[in-house]
């Protein structure tokens, strides 16, 4: 439970690191 806990966090961190470059990106 706690590992499946894990795991989603960091897919959720990452997808939102991805967002912020994503539109950092597009800002510059």
């Amino acid at each position: 439970m706690l590992k499946f806990l894990g795991t989603t966090m960091g897919i959720i961190f990452l997808i939102g690191l991805l967002v912020v470059i994503g539109l950092l990106a597009l800002i510059f």
